[in-house]
């Protein structure tokens, strides 16, 4: 059994260190070096593609208020349309059983007389 360092820190700092832990050395010989202006443009390059994706994209918080908006007209349209649909069924149940809303829309909408009526027409006189 391999005797293990007394110290309580124990760190790897290169494969040149790895005596005591041999199983390690196939981990560290195929270690790649990225330099540092690489790591920098790596971490914005992954933040800027994660604010893309947050902000902009499909899912994005742009794109929900977007449809959130349309969400909140497309339910005022259809609360218009429920109460059009109400006044419009209250107006055929009248015209189906109240004789006079017949009339006064006959009367009213498409001219009609009964015999021995008058009718006047009230014109303006062109200024």
């Amino acid at each position: 059994m391999p005797k293990r360092p007394s110290s309580s820190k124990r760190s790897i700092a290169s494969a040149g260190s790895l005596g005591h832990y041999p199983f390690l050395r196939k981990f560290y010989q195929h270690q790649a070096v990225i330099s540092v202006g690489l790591q920098k443009f790596m971490f914005f390059l992954v933040i800027a593609l994660l604010l893309y994706a947050f902000v902009v994209g499909d899912a994005g918080i742009i794109r929900i208020m977007t449809l959130r908006h349309d969400k909140a007209e497309i339910e005022q349209d259809l609360a218009g349309l429920g109460q059009s649909i109400e006044a419009l069924e209250y107006r055929i149940e009248r015209l189906e059983n109240d004789p006079t809303a017949m009339e006064k829309l006959g009367r009213e909408r498409y001219g009609f007389i009964y015999p021995g009526d008058r009718v006047y027409k009230i014109t303006h006189p062109a200024r």
